[in-house]
């Protein structure tokens, strides 16, 4: 509980600061690129998201990147100033709207969501089996989950994590970082099925989580990155996938 109130204390302080990485070019163009190709089975799968629910949405970025794919995006988060600034980026985004409240208790209809979305949230969230009970609740039946994770296998890359605490205080320096195994329990011990899991984001990754300048530079450089990026997720053995910034997993839920 303690980190979920100081990370609500430390969004609402930075929302506008945090909301930049989806609009300037060098960090939108792999944020948004990490979002497609991991939801792009469940594109290729279905004629439509239908209703997707994107809890701890940040600035909702998206509702943009999915624009197109999805009836409607319901955005949760717990930080109000996210949440304005979610209203503010996504002002003219049709069929969107933005909740300011926790996902263990928002006030939502049951078995109304098609498609449940969490994009580097449930690391920052406490109570996780609460949190997936709070979102079978919400699932219609056969539903999907898709989650992105920082991972925890590359210790190389913790020990950049472990840096960037010291040097940006906009960075949340209790934040848990998962294996993949603890994922994949999660969602077994909460009745997922057809549970997929998978590592991404190595070289992009940098630029998707800092705004570098000057643009003219990084832009041309965060898109070699990001093509590269999707060269590896599809190339690469797994002993070597694992070493990666992300852990994406999907599945389904089972409330029969």
């Amino acid at each position: 509980m303690k980190r979920e109130k100081d990370d609500h204390a430390l969004f609402n302080r930075i929302a506008y600061h945090y909301a930049r990485k989806d609009i300037i070019r060098s960090s939108l163009i792999p944020r948004k690129s990490l979002l497609l190709e991991a939801i792009h089975p469940l594109l290729n799968q279905l004629d439509s998201l239908g209703t997707v629910l994107d809890i701890g949405c940040g600035a909702g970025a998206p509702a943009k990147y999915l624009r197109g794919y999805y009836q409607e995006y319901i955005g949760i988060d717990q930080s109000e100033k996210m949440v304005e600034a979610a209203r503010l980026f996504n002002k003219d985004i049709p069929h969107t709207r933005f909740l300011t409240g926790n996902i263990k208790t928002i006030d939502l209809p049951s078995h109304t969501i098609d498609i449940i979305l969490s994009i580097g949230a449930l690391h920052h969230m406490t109570d996780l089996d609460m949190v997936m009970k709070a979102v079978c609740r919400l699932a219609k039946p056969n539903g999907f989950i898709l989650v992105i994770e920082p991972q925890n296998a590359n210790p190389l890359i913790q020990m950049m994590r472990r840096i960037r605490t010291w040097l940006d205080h906009s960075y949340s320096s209790d934040q848990l970082f998962f294996s993949r195994d603890e994922l994949v329990f999660l969602f077994e011990r909460n009745n997922i099925k057809n549970i997929f899991c998978d590592y991404m984001g190595y070289l992009s990754t940098p630029f998707a989580e800092v705004v570098l300048r000057p643009q003219f530079l990084f832009v041309p450089l965060s898109r070699i990155f990001t093509s590269v990026d999707s060269w590896f997720y599809r190339r690469l053995p797994e002993w070597v996938r694992k070493f990666s910034f992300k852990v994406v997993i999907r599945g389904q839920f089972d409330l029969n």
